[in-house]
């Protein structure tokens, strides 16, 4: 492989490597919740580590597919189509995205891309979201931080970018693409409510049966339909917006750290364990 010059940091933040074949961004950036970018998906393969935070993607007229941090998004693309991310939780989000271009990755590793693409099917896009592995969250996190000078900076990013990509298509070569079901409107609405009920009683949820008879819903649909719609079970959805919340009040100051357990249902016996094996961190680092 015979990598082209590097240039420096185009508008966007984005790096530009390998003549042009490579884009990539790795860092913290402030995304407004509710914050909607819309515009064309790039042709060939995007990899993506998002660290923490949460976002929906919706490829043209598919039901969103929710994203939720650490997790891996790996899309490959060979057709037209349109993209729209939108933050779900407003903040600083640390990540590392990566998009190689299609007549690169096919030039260079054809063969497994050529597997990603046919996955998808002709000229269609095909993605894959999955937790993070630590291995993956490791690579972006150093990606994030980027410890090396200004003038080796772009050396040691191209060598983590490939080796992340190459990490993160070996585990998702021979997965169906994430096609989600799609849910009439009158559903849609009830899950929303379902979602909203969860948001407002996090210090005393009600049962997963409550949820149905609020809204109309028989437990097994409100179940798989709300999975369907954020990829993510019931109360898996309910332990990540507590912690996200409490998250934002220690590191905002707004609470200490009892208080903002106790405002988000969690009893300091489990809190704090529950917090680092979701962030890698203690609460009391966040002071």
């Amino acid at each position: 492989m015979s990598p082209g010059p590097v240039s420096e940091p185009s508008s966007g933040g984005m790096l530009k490597l390998f003549s042009d074949s490579l884009s990539l961004k790795a860092g913290t950036f402030f995304i407004a919740e509710g914050e909607s970018v819309t515009g064309p998906m790039r042709s060939g393969l995007k990899v993506g580590v998002m660290l923490d935070g949460r976002q929906t993607l919706e490829l043209d007229d598919r039901p969103p597919v929710m994203i939720e941090g650490p997790a891996l998004l790996v899309a490959a693309n060979g057709g037209e189509h349109i993209q729209q991310r939108t933050g779900l939780t407003g903040g600083a989000v640390r990540c590392a995205l990566m998009q190689f271009e299609l007549d690169f990755v096919a030039r260079e590793f054809g063969a497994e891309l050529s597997r990603l693409l046919l996955l998808s099917g002709p000229d269609d896009a095909g993605l894959w979201v999955r937790p993070a592995s630590a291995e993956l969250r490791a690579l972006a996190l150093q990606m994030a931080e980027c410890r090396v000078g200004d003038s080796l900076r772009s050396f040691y990013l191209a060598g983590k970018a490939l080796e992340l990509g190459a990490l993160a298509v070996n585990e998702i070569i021979g997965e169906r693409p994430v096609r989600p079901a799609k849910l009439d409107a009158r559903t849609r609405e009830q899950i929303q409510a379902v979602r909203e009920i969860l948001e407002q009683s996090l210090q005393e949820p009600p049962s997963l049966s409550e949820l149905a008879r609020r809204t109309g819903l028989n437990p097994s649909k409100l179940t798989s339909a709300f999975r369907a719609q954020f990829g993510t079970s019931v109360f898996g959805y309910l332990q990540e917006y507590r912690l996200q919340q409490a998250h934002e009040l220690i590191a905002s100051g707004e609470a200490s750290i009892a208080v903002a357990a106790f405002r988000v249902g969690y009893s300091p016996a489990h809190f704090s364990s529950a917090f680092r094996k979701r962030f890698g961190i203690s609460p009391s680092a966040l002071r």
